[in-house]
């Protein structure tokens, strides 16, 4: 693992402070804006919140280190470099692998759910392929904004602080509890019970959270991240759930859904396993 993210001890307790502390009162007012009738715009100025709360704690960490502002290292604080093309790749296809299963099971169980039964895989590539590259790209817009939050800032400031497997538990549950209100009273994710609904969430998204984790780490970029949270919300959202029917489909499909929590701990698991992201760990 590269060092970057284990050492230096770079990100000040009073940055840190500042980061929380805004993305828990300003993601609130815009949660309880968004949940009382709301604009839909309210929903891309929640995802920016953790940016712009790690711009601004990352400045705060910078003039606790004295050291001359730099645009550069401003950058690097909050994830901004350069990433090998193959995480990136891997940010685009990991979503797909793990969403697709399930849809495709479902499909299968229930095929006069699925708008494309009996159509040839080629008519589908045709109408499918274009708009779900532009799906992805738009959904880009407001992915990053979540991402430098929680993968640029937030898992290196707590890497070098606790260590990679509360780090990770940390991010993981701390991304998927500020879902919650949008979930309880937003209309985020309709169409199974309330109680399943949170705990399949959870149980679903953690995994996709170990998973951005270990692309940044690995590509010491936020971009596979971003790439990754993009995609996923784009295969769902904008392309599979318009594919498919059904009032129990939220029980198998989707981030509530039991296949995809399967599959997204399967990936998680082997990516653990092969990466090793806490072998390089000084403690």
């Amino acid at each position: 693992m590269s060092k970057d993210f284990l050492t230096g001890k770079k990100y000040g307790r009073k940055a840190v402070i500042v980061f929380f502390t805004m993305v828990i009162l300003f993601s609130g007012v815009c949660e309880t804006l968004y949940c009382m009738g709301g604009s839909e715009w309210l929903v891309a100025i929640l995802m920016w919140i953790p940016a712009i709360s790690a711009i601004v704690a990352s400045l705060v960490s910078i003039a606790e280190s004295g050291e001359r502002y730099s645009f550069k290292n401003h950058r690097s604080l909050i994830g901004i470099r350069f990433s090998h093309i193959k995480y990136i790749l891997m940010g685009v296809l990991i979503p797909f692998v793990y969403l697709f299963i399930p849809y495709r099971v479902y499909w299968t169980m229930h095929p006069e759910n699925y708008a494309y039964n009996g159509v040839a895989f080629s008519l589908i590539l045709k109408d499918l392929a274009l708009y779900t590259v532009i799906s992805v790209l738009v959904s880009l817009l407001t992915a990053l904004g979540e991402e430098i939050g929680w993968r640029g800032f937030m898992l290196p400031a707590l890497l070098e602080r606790i260590g990679v497997i509360k780090a990770f538990a940390i991010v993981g549950l701390f991304w998927c509890l500020w879902h919650f209100p949008l979930l309880i009273w937003g209309g985020y994710m309709e169409g199974a019970s309330l109680l399943y609904s949170l705990i399949a969430f959870l149980l679903c998204i953690f995994p996709v959270s170990i998973i951005a984790a270990i692309l940044t780490i690995k590509s010491q970029s936020v971009w596979p991240a971003a790439f990754l949270h993009a995609a996923h919300n784009a295969y769902d959202q904008a392309v599979f759930a318009g594919l498919t029917g059904g009032n129990d489909k939220m029980y198998y499909v989707s981030e509530t859904g039991c296949i995809t929590i399967i599959c997204a701990w399967a990936i998680a698991i082997i990516m653990l396993f092969l990466y090793k992201p806490w072998k390089d760990e000084k403690c």
